[in-house]
């Protein structure tokens, strides 16, 4: 009887042994499982890209944006309203950006800061007003699980020198 299950047991671990190498050699399903690993991973950075890409197309217009209120300024300088204006004009509408008042401050030509009005005077070289315009908007969002690697905001600014009022 004991010879019989003996036998019985050598079959079974041989039939397992044969099931073994018959799986091993088995090659069926393998690319789908690499695809199924793979493509969410290259999805993740392609929408990675994009969004950089988007980012970078946004932050270029809103330094169009500041060119064109500093192109503004330079014909009108005492106009913030106007500025401003030029500036927004200059967005695409969808931009949803927020535009600041433009700043002024005075220095004389060695960077020494003096009052804006009435002008000052320098001991040393020739006053100069200098405008500071800025705009900046959210970032665009493809991937929420990118948060931590997005700027919180996009902004632009620039100044540009302006004559006295």
């Amino acid at each position: 009887m004991t010879s019989a299950w003996a036998s019985e047991g050598r079959r079974s671990m041989a039939s397992l042994r044969d099931l073994w190498r018959r799986l091993g050699a088995d090659q069926r399903g393998v690319s789908a499982i690499e695809a199924a690993i793979a493509l969410p991973v290259l999805a993740l950075a392609l929408c990675g890209v994009l969004e950089f890409g988007l980012n970078v197309y946004n932050r270029q217009q809103l330094q169009v944006a500041v060119q064109a209120g500093m192109q503004f300024a330079l014909r009108n300088p005492n106009d913030t309203t106007g500025i401003m204006s030029a500036i927004s004009a200059a967005l695409p509408a969808n931009a949803n950006a927020t535009v600041s008042t433009p700043t002024y401050v005075c220095e004389c030509n060695n960077g020494t800061q003096i009052s804006c009005s009435p002008m000052g005077t320098c001991s040393v070289g020739t006053p100069r007003r200098i405008m500071t315009v800025s705009v900046s908007r959210p970032p665009v969002a493809l991937v929420s699980m990118l948060i931590g690697l997005r700027p919180t905001t996009l902004q632009a600014q620039g100044a540009i020198t302006v004559p006295p009022s």
